[in-house]
């Protein structure tokens, strides 16, 4: 496998960006982060080094979370020439003042970052703590979180930098090698809220960072500790496998975003009212399967697909129906999962501007579809589509504890839509899945997706920004492919999942029967025909559609279930508005000119109170998770009472419009 073109993955544009903050809240950021910025360059001046790291340190997370997500004004950083600041910001409370300021700053600070380039790294640098600290200052990126980036130590023999880590706040570790035993590394980092994963082998760290479960690291820093170190082919190569690791755990993480649950609140009468895809687990026994993808190999074998239809269960994600209609085929399931609004996304057609409501929705007939699969957290009007019959499925966040119903929460996660189309073949109990269009790769036109389509190519911005680098693959016949991180992402979790149900003696078979494309591990290649032949000799459309025709769910089972979503939604209507009545009791404490200490006290109980009144209803905390990222970091950086309680504010105004 090759890395075709190589690019700075500091930001990449796959990773989930939460929305931009009004400008208040942007200017505390920016406010905050000057004064610091301030104190860094006056503690240098003084040459108090262990204070410059404080007061870096910080910057760091708010640092970040400016260059990772949309905030007003931070494209005056680096980019906008002083003089060309817009005379509105400058006469903003002093706001372009403070953005030059912190441009200013920041060139010195960076400029002292660089000192530390020029520092042996060696044992002997762990001896004083000014000399590793002022090396740690120029490894770890000036835009760091200090609780979700990760740090891998290569081949550490000295616990003394995991002291210097974990002191300036350092949350994840990876150790690949080294000599320091298991229990010390309980004692210095489990204990210490440190999560550490340790291996031998530099070889494995894909899957070791694979496995993050939590938010993704958005930066990781590699750091060489051995006397000898790694040689350049196996350095480039571990390199590689980090990032590839990082883009597959953004991809999960993108899928189940705690964000996008939220949606599920838009949707509880459709939850109430509609049937779950687990009433018809296990009721396909012995009946294959055939999941449709618009890849570029699609055309091959659509036909064929003609002569399946009665013989299999065919499930085919929304943006393949239009071929399929097109060939007057009429999938038993189409399946659209993903929690976006179609019509946000922009798409070409011939030239003209569309959206993908527009293309996938409005211009395929639905009322063809006898059944429709939908998320518990797509957007509601997915479920006035005209399809015959429509069911949800949650293939992200598990959420039955907290909505009262007995929800079935899919645990195969793989990013794209035909992966929750497998696990739906998997739990429904199909003897075979077969893949037909799951290229994961650009065709010869350079699009990843089937001719006819919407005009996407490889090199337009929009999928070049959401696929990641170019890689070289082996492919479907032998030969090499080209591909990216996030589609060579997706085949992997095809592999993963069929090694975990061949782990498991499930007799399910796999095959990849899009006769193009990338070679997909763990499945037999073959083509369609030969599927057809192999796997489907009887013709079962008469129990397919008995199957559908005698859901669990009766009447009664419904009206249940809508009399337990009446009292959840009272209840939670009665909490908010005592919460409501709280914040505008603390709102009216922050807005006094002079504040007592009398105040400070009671402002801390309302919010106390305020904040566990919230831990009632799990989708407070997921509304409000950005903000909560903020008010952590601010009050890291600004220790001022003025500052707390500006965070504070902040925050609270949040919970206020949630």
């Amino acid at each position: 496998m090759k890395l075709k073109q190589k690019e700075d993955l500091s930001q990449p544009s796959w990773v989930i960006r939460l929305q931009g903050l009004d400008k208040d809240r942007s200017r505390r950021m920016y406010e905050t982060l000057s004064s610091l910025s301030t104190d860094a360059v006056e503690a240098l001046k003084n040459k108090n080094m262990k204070l410059f790291s404080v007061f870096t340190d910080k910057m760091r997370p708010l640092l970040s979370y400016i260059a990772t997500n949309s905030i007003t004004l931070s494209e005056h950083i680096n980019k906008e020439p002083e003089q060309n600041l817009p005379q509105k910001e400058k006469k903003d409370s002093g706001l372009g003042r403070k953005i030059i300021e912190l441009r200013h700053n920041l060139k010195i600070i960076e400029d002292a970052l660089e000192a530390g380039a020029s520092i042996p790294f060696g044992p002997m640098l762990f001896s004083s703590e000014e000399l590793t600290n002022a090396v740690l200052d120029h490894l770890l990126p000036l835009a760091w979180d200090f609780e979700y980036d990760a740090v891998i130590l290569v081949n550490l023999t000295d616990t003394r930098l995991l002291d210097y880590l974990v002191t300036r706040g350092q949350k994840r570790i990876f150790l690949i090698g080294g000599s320091i035993k298991e229990e010390t590394l309980n004692r210095k980092l489990s204990d210490m809220g440190v999560t550490y994963w340790f291996h031998n082998d530099p070889n494995v760290i894909k899957e070791l960072i694979r496995t993050i479960v939590d938010r993704p690291p958005l930066k990781i820093v590699s750091i060489d500790c051995g006397e000898v170190k790694l040689d350049v082919e196996t350095a480039k190569k571990m390199e590689f496998e980090v990032q590839l690791g990082r883009t597959a755990c953004w991809q999960r993480f993108n899928t189940i975003n705690r964000a996008d649950s939220q949606g599920i609140l838009d949707n509880l009468y459709n939850l109430t009212f509609h049937n779950q895809t687990s009433e018809f687990h296990k009721r396909f026994d012995g009946i294959p399967a055939v999941i449709v993808s618009p890849g570029p190999s699609l055309s091959k074998n659509i036909r064929t697909l003609k002569k399946v239809k009665g013989k299999a269960l065919i499930i085919c994600v929304l943006h393949a129906l239009s071929y399929m209609q097109k060939e007057q085929i009429e999938p038993d399931i189409v399946i659209q999962v993903d929690p976006i609004d179609l019509r946000s996304i922009d798409a070409t057609k011939q030239g003209l501007d569309s959206n993908l409501w527009e293309e996938w929705i409005n211009k395929n007939d639905l009322s063809k579809v006898n059944y429709f699969i939908t998320s518990a957290y797509a957007s509601s009007d997915l479920f006035k589509i005209p399809a015959k019959n429509i069911m949800w499925m949650n293939p992200g966040l598990p959420i039955k504890e907290y909505i009262p119903l007995d929800i079935e929460d899919y645990n195969r996660v793989g990013g794209s839509v035909s992966h929750s189309a497998f696990d739906v073949a998997v739990e429904f109990g199909c003897s075979s899945i077969a893949l037909v269009g799951q290229d994961l790769a650009y065709g010869e036109g350079g699009s990843p997706y089937a001719a006819g389509g919407l005009e996407r190519k490889k090199d337009d911005k929009v999928v070049r920004e959401g696929y990641g680098n170019d890689l070289e693959v082996p492919g479907y016949f032998g030969n090499t492919v080209l591909t990216s991180e996030v589609l060579f992402g997706f085949a992997n979790h095809f592999s993963t999942f069929a090694k975990q149900l061949k782990k498991e003696k499930s007799k399910l078979k796999f095959f990849n029967c899009t006769e193009g494309g990338m070679y997909i591990d763990g499945f037999e290649h073959c083509s369609l025909e030969d599927f057809l032949k192999n796997e489907c000799e009887i013709n079962i459309e008469k129990k397919i559609n008995s199957i559908f025709a005698s859901p669990a769910s009766n009447k009664n089972e419904i009206k249940a279930r809508n009399k337990k979503m009446v009292n959840f939604i009272e209840r939670n209507f009665s909490l908010a508005k005592e919460i409501s009545s709280l914040i505008n009791k603390v709102n009216i404490l922050l807005r006094k000119g002079n504040k007592s200490k009398q105040d400070l006290e009671r402002f801390n109980k309302l919010q106390n109170k305020t904040i566990k009144l919230m831990g009632k209803n799990y989708f407070y905390s997921l509304s409000l998770q950005k903000y909560i990222h903020i008010l952590q970091a601010g009050l890291k950086a600004d220790a001022s009472v003025e500052g707390q309680l500006g965070f504070h504010q902040d925050f609270l105004n949040a919970a206020e419009e949630v």
